[in-house]
């Protein structure tokens, strides 16, 4: 299993390049602190987040091969306790998240809540677990 610094990472799931584009370079500004990856790859996504620990995971909701519900689920199986922050442009995606997802943020959402929230997901994971 790979190690990251001491620095807390952020996996960052998205089919469309240009949201995956906007939503990295925006977290990269803000959480400084954090280290980011990213793929427009689902299967890829799972590769990594089963092999690696994160801090967090934001996926898309609806992506070909594998919805991003689906690709949590599997990263649950492995890291019960990631948080997971789903992005959709529909309700009814987020809605059938709501169980597994550290929150659901419909698209387009405001940047600086989507920021806030991720910080916040990334912050919960650093927190001691007994």
């Amino acid at each position: 299993m790979q190690a990251f610094t001491n620095k807390p990472s952020l996996l960052v799931v998205d089919d469309d390049p240009v949201v995956l584009e906007v939503v990295c370079e925006s977290l990269k500004r803000s959480l400084v602190d954090v280290h980011i990856e990213s793929t427009d790859s689902p299967k890829i996504a799972l590769r990594q987040a089963t092999s690696r620990r994160y801090s967090a995971v934001v996926t898309d909701v609806t992506m070909p091969v594998m919805n991003g519900l689906e690709l949590a689920s599997k990263i649950h199986d492995v890291h019960p306790h990631m948080p997971i922050v789903f992005i959709s442009g529909t309700d009814q995606a987020l809605d059938d998240c709501r169980p597994q997802a550290f929150a659901c943020l419909r698209k387009p959402f405001d940047m600086s809540v989507f920021v806030d929230t991720v910080r916040s997901a990334v912050e919960s994971c650093a927190e001691p677990r007994h």
